[in-house]
C-alpha cells in the first residue's frame, strides 16, 4: 500500500509538472507572437522610411540634372520657367522636355552633322517635349530674357509611321490650325548613357532620317 502510495504521489507531480511546462510554454509562444508582431510593424515602418529616402534620393538626383543643364545652356532656366508655367502653346499636356544637342541627318548614303548647343541661323533653340501620346518639337527664341515658341511640330507615338503636323497659334495663344506634314517613323531609345530621338520616312525611294541626341539619360 506504501508503494502504492508513493507512485500516485510521483504521478500526480509529474502531471503537475507537465502542465507548469505547458502552461510556461504556452505563454512564451505567446510572447513570441506579440515579439513578431512588434517585428512586422517596424519592418513596415523601415520600408516606408526607405520609401521617403528614394523620394529625397530622387529629389537631389533631379535637381542635380537640371542645375547642370542650367549652368551648361544659358537659355535652359529661361525654357524650363516656361514649360513648367503650363503656357497654352504646351495644350495643358504633362510630360518630360529635354535639349536638343546634336542631330544626325541621313539622307540616302548622305551623312550631315549639326550641332544644336548653339542658337541656329534664326536664333532659336530646339527642346523636345514627350507625353503619352505623343512627340513635340519646340523651336524658341530667346528675347529679352524671354521664351517665345516660333514652331511647332507634333509627332504621334506608334509603332510604324505616324502623322507629322506643323501647330499654328493664334495671338491668344490658342491652337489654330494643325498642318499635316507627313507620316514618319519614330523612336526614343537609349545608347552608350545618352537619350536619342529618331524619325524618318522614305522620300523618293530613299531613307531619310534625323536622329536627336537628347544629352545624358536622366536616372530618377
Amino acid at each position: 500500500m506504501k508503494i502504492a502510495s508513493v507512485y500516485i504521489t510521483l504521478i500526480s507531480l509529474l502531471i503537475f509538472s507537465c502542465g507548469k511546462e505547458d502552461k510556461k510554454e504556452s505563454t512564451n509562444k505567446k510572447a513570441e507572437t506579440t515579439t513578431e508582431g512588434n517585428y512586422i510593424s517596424k519592418k513596415w515602418k523601415s520600408t516606408k522610411e526607405v520609401f521617403v529616402d528614394s523620394d529625397s534620393l530622387l529629389k537631389i538626383k533631379k535637381d542635380k540634372y537640371f542645375k547642370e543643364l542650367r549652368n551648361k545652356y544659358p537659355e535652359f532656366k529661361y525654357v524650363q520657367k516656361w514649360f513648367e508655367s503650363n503656357p497654352k502653346e504646351l495644350l495643358g499636356l504633362k510630360g518630360d522636355y529635354y535639349k536638343m544637342i546634336k542631330a544626325t541627318y541621313e539622307d540616302d548614303a548622305n551623312i550631315t552633322y549639326e550641332n544644336l548647343i548653339a542658337p541656329g541661323d534664326r536664333g532659336t533653340f530646339k527642346y523636345l517635349f514627350v507625353n503619352d501620346d505623343a512627340y513635340y518639337i519646340y523651336e524658341f527664341l530667346l528675347k529679352e530674357r524671354k521664351i517665345k515658341p516660333v514652331d511647332i511640330r507634333r509627332i504621334r507615338k506608334g509603332y510604324g509611321a505616324e502623322p507629322m503636323h506643323e501647330l499654328t497659334f493664334d495671338r491668344n495663344h490658342l491652337l489654330e490650325k494643325e498642318i499635316f506634314k507627313g507620316d514618319v517613323d519614330q523612336d526614343l531609345f537609349t545608347k552608350n548613357g545618352h537619350l536619342f530621338f529618331k524619325f524618318g520616312k522614305d522620300v523618293d525611294d530613299k531613307r531619310v532620317t534625323n536622329t536627336i541626341d537628347l544629352g545624358t539619360e536622366r536616372d530618377f
